[in-house]
């Protein structure tokens, strides 16, 4: 979506591969884009005090979501549902807000044209430069950004269901998370649970990269070093913490 987003329309600057929304804007910048997945779940006050902090939401499938390995480690899969969950939480809390965008993968690939417009709707301060149907002709990006990405590919509607290729994947995720079922009907990825039928021969795999939720120390730690990282993002924005 950055690169996507970038090759669209007009910014003054940009991070050049991940940089978190709590670190200073370069001097001089009118309008910057940047990405950090892990902001999600620590944004919140940032979000709802700064009026010039806008928010694009990417969700997809769950069972896609965790069926997505990195390029740098081709062994293991990059994220588990439990990750998924806290960050769709820290979403829907935000949901509906001016700001905040939220875009599903699934429309983005079928309907780029739709998507676009949507953006354009809600953001009217974007100037466009180009077509979200033309990505990724034309488009460069940096190495950094080419090894996460893998590549850079058109659009790509069979993505969609890429999870039914990992299916002992899904079927670990669905065993350690059982609410995983729900959601999907929730969400509207699915009708009811007869889509894990698929799943009933099919053995399951488990790994422990990022299983398991970090100590409580770990966590005490992380939620400390944000707070501090938020109330020097008001206070040097100016703003009330």
């Amino acid at each position: 979506m950055m690169e996507l987003v970038w090759a669209s329309y007009e910014f003054s600057g940009r991070s050049e591969h991940e940089a978190s929304m709590f670190e200073p804007i370069p001097v001089g910048e009118t309008l910057y884009l940047t990405k950090k997945p892990p902001d999600t779940t620590r944004m919140g006050k940032a979000f709802l005090a700064d009026d010039e902090l806008f928010v694009i939401a990417m969700m997809r499938d769950p069972r896609a979501a965790v069926s997505s390995r990195h390029p740098l480690k081709p062994g293991v899969y990059f994220s588990s549902f439990r990750r998924w969950q806290k960050y769709a939480e820290a979403i829907e809390v935000l949901s509906g807000h001016p700001r905040l965008l939220v875009i599903r993968y699934e429309d983005l690939v079928t309907d780029p044209n739709g998507v676009q417009a949507t953006l354009e709707e809600q953001f009217g301060f974007l100037r466009a430069k180009g077509r979200f149907t033309d990505y990724p002709d034309g488009v460069r990006v940096s190495e950094i950004a080419r090894g996460s990405l893998n590549g850079v590919r058109p659009f790509d509607p069979s993505r969609i269901n890429s999870w039914r290729q990992h299916l002992p994947r899904v079927k670990g995720q669905l065993a350690l998370y059982p609410e995983l079922s729900e959601i999907l009907v929730r969400l509207g990825y699915e009708p009811n649970g007869d889509w894990a039928s698929v799943l009933d021969d099919v053995e399951i795999y488990t790994q422990s990269y990022k299983e398991k939720e970090p100590n409580w120390l770990k966590r005490r730690e992380t939620a400390l070093r944000y707070w501090f990282k938020t109330r020097r993002y008001l206070r040097e924005r100016g703003l009330h913490s």
